[in-house]
């Protein structure tokens, strides 16, 4: 699904508009109008902002051959709701488009309104757990009135007037929970927030819980976050090893017997063939030379991008790259897992391999240029104690993360993180990154990754023992600390 941001509707986008008037005739002569795409799964289903009968409104028009059986199972998803007393916008038309070629039904505009997904995102930290909380309140009620939602996402509550309304009838189904099914969706709620507030808030939202069900506390929080956790690593793996290698709402994907590639449908950049690389490469300016790899800043389509080329050195190395997903595939798919995990990283635009009958050979890796400073010219030039600190917490929070999702970078040097003037951490060179299923190992790279971020700074006695002091407040578990060397 594609979030549009309030883009105006093109007639062309959709079908069923009329070209003329920019509207979608209705089969009752009424019509929408003033539409305003919110979210759009193509050729499927497009839900609008709109005009209707002089009421603001939302629409979720249906396309294809399923459409009405979509249509319908949305309609009847909030009418359960409403049943059980539990708010949903009502539903105030159901019908199809004057040509028939799709099923729309109309939905009362709730206004003033926030999506619970972006609230989350915006508020202040003392603010997430009170909201939380609400969700977690309007679940247990869901499920006490015999309905789950299938694709349970924060994005599916509205908050008004400290309201939560349940929204996406079309993931509501009718069924009775027993506990286990009951806190398993929990868990799936849980996890789709930031993993510091999960660590944080699982034993109050599990409190929250149980007391809106009149529960007796049964499952500890250990149990409910370990859950969580794996829900979401599953999620992000499904994601990233599959969705991002196809098209997708994300992703353009486009194979041949010579190249394979996947380009970004958010990055502005089309799809482009070796020559196009090659000419961008020569004219741009080398960052990195190397035998393995050639990193160049420069414009491809006239935008300003790095591309990263993974050369083949030799026959021999040729023959050990070509059945093995590439280096460039490797850096796509970990910066879309950095970015699913909130994480800042420039954006990936474009994944390109050669291809000799299935084989690979050099590949191109095309990510956003990102201007800012490396952390340690960052740290070499700033002379603002409050900022050094700042950049200092961001830098360990952001290993920590790593730490509780079992990630691992590989290469933590320090040229590879970068610094935002609001003293935010960038991370580049992502071919080595992983997201390991095995603790232990995990726990091994992590302590690796934390010896080679010390290593950029041993010199500089201040500013070592400021991180020495920042990882062992912001880390709760002090063991991979200890096996990084660090005495505390």
């Amino acid at each position: 699904m594609v979030a549009m941001h309030d883009a105006i509707i093109a007639p062309a986008m959709c079908d069923v508009v009329d070209s003329a008037t920019g509207a979608i005739l209705l089969s009752d002569q009424s019509a929408l109008t003033g539409l305003v795409a919110v979210r759009v799964l193509p050729q499927r289903r497009w839900v609008l902002r709109a005009q209707w009968s002089g009421k603001a409104v939302f629409a979720k028009v249906f396309l294809g051959a399923q459409a009405e059986k979509y249509a319908s199972r949305d309609a009847q998803g909030v009418r359960w709701l409403m049943q059980a007393g539990l708010a949903t916008p009502a539903l105030l038309w159901q019908g199809h488009s004057a040509d028939q070629r799709a099923s729309v039904l109309i939905y009362a505009a709730i206004a003033p309104a926030d999506n619970a997904d972006v609230l989350y995102q915006t508020l202040p930290p003392e603010q997430g757990l009170p909201l939380l909380k609400q969700l977690v309140q309007t679940l247990a009620a869901q499920h006490v009135a015999g309905l789950v939602q299938t694709d349970l996402h924060l994005k599916n509550f509205l908050l008004s007037d400290n309201k939560v309304w349940s929204l996406d009838g079309d993931g509501i189904q009718k069924h009775t929970l027993n506990q286990r099914q009951a806190y398993r969706q929990l868990a799936e709620l849980i996890s789709k927030v930031q993993v510091l507030d999960q660590h944080a808030w699982v034993a109050p939202l599990l409190a929250a819980y149980d007391q809106a069900r009149g529960w007796p506390p049964t499952l500890s929080s250990f149990t409910l976050l370990t859950l969580a956790k794996q829900m979401k690593a599953q999620e992000v793996e499904r994601y990233v090893t599959r969705k991002i290698f196809r098209t997708c709402s994300d992703v353009a994907w486009q194979q041949t017997n010579q190249s394979a590639q996947a380009v970004s449908t958010a990055g502005g950049l089309h799809a482009t063939d070796l020559p196009a690389l090659e000419v961008a490469m020569h004219v741009g300016k080398v960052l990195k030379p190397g035998n393995t790899c050639t990193v160049v800043h420069t414009h491809l389509q006239d935008q300003a991008v790095v591309i990263k080329r993974y050369n083949i050195k030799d026959w021999l190395h040729g023959l050990s790259r070509a059945w093995r997903p590439s280096r460039a595939a490797a850096s796509w798919r970990n910066a879309h897992r950095l970015q699913y995990y909130g994480m800042l990283t420039p954006q990936p635009l474009l994944m390109y391999e050669q291809r000799y009958c299935g084989m690979r050979g050099r590949a191109y890796f095309v990510s956003a240029y990102s201007p800012w400073p490396d952390a340690l010219t960052f740290f070499q030039q700033c002379t603002d104690s409050d900022m050094r600190e700042r950049v200092i917490h961001q830098l360990v929070t952001l290993c920590y993360q790593w730490y509780l999702l079992k990630v691992s970078h590989g290469d933590l040097k320090a040229s590879n993180l970068q610094v935002t003037d609001q003293g935010e951490i960038v991370v580049i060179d992502l071919d080595s990154m992983q997201q390991h299923r095995r603790s232990q190992m995990a726990l091994r790279a992590h302590a690796k990754d934390i010896r080679r971020l010390l290593q950029n700074w041993k010199q500089d006695t201040s500013l070592y023992n400021a991180l020495l002091k920042s990882f062992s407040l912001i880390y709760q578990d002090h063991t991979p600390l200890r096996l990084a060397g660090i005495s505390l």
